[in-house]
């Protein structure tokens, strides 16, 4: 029997992966709010600090950044000027959807460049068995944040082409 059209899709789609991929980007900034203040509540009652707590900050800014950049893209926040396309919108609405389209692609190229430039250093990390911190205080390994960073220029990179290809489509629809 045919699945009827009121079942909910049991598959992973790529928006559900972003949105899964930023959810745990804001956990992780609850997270972050928690150790932080743990070690300042520590340094200032028990004049003992959380163990390693700069380190983790450091590099969960940089894993954040690639875990929310595809979603942040996907809702339209991520940061870029849009006055010269808000006035070709009403003007000459075919040339707005091309420049987008353009600049989309050149993003899916800068996130292909990160990505071929990122993939040597989380193989090294992973080789050397790279970490940060102090041997004998704190150290963490560091090519988690490397294999984050490749997983967020894959993503971001997928949602630029998929904007690419939609703001050609509507480039195109406007023509006809």
């Amino acid at each position: 029997m045919a699945a009827s059209h009121t079942e909910p899709d049991s598959r992973w789609s790529f928006a559900t992966v972003i949105l899964v991929m930023n959810n745990i980007g804001t956990a992780w900034v609850f997270v972050l709010l928690v150790i932080i203040n743990l070690d300042i509540g520590g340094r200032a009652l028990f004049n003992h600090p959380v163990r390693g707590v700069p380190e983790i900050v450091a590099m969960s800014i940089v894993a954040l950044v690639f875990l929310q950049i595809a979603h942040t893209l996907k809702v339209g926040r991520l940061t870029r000027s849009d006055i010269l396309l808000n006035w070709l919108a009403v003007r000459c609405p075919r040339l707005k959807y091309g420049l987008e389209g353009s600049y989309h692609l050149v993003g899916a190229a800068l996130m292909a460049i990160l990505f071929n430039a990122s993939l040597p250093l989380l193989t090294r990390a992973w080789r050397i068995d790279e970490y940060v911190g102090a041997q004998g205080d704190f150290m963490a390994p560091i090519w988690p944040v490397k294999l984050i960073i490749l997983i967020g220029c894959l993503a971001g990179g997928i949602q630029f082409l998929i904007m690419a290809v939609t703001n050609f489509r509507q480039m195109v629809a406007r023509h006809e």
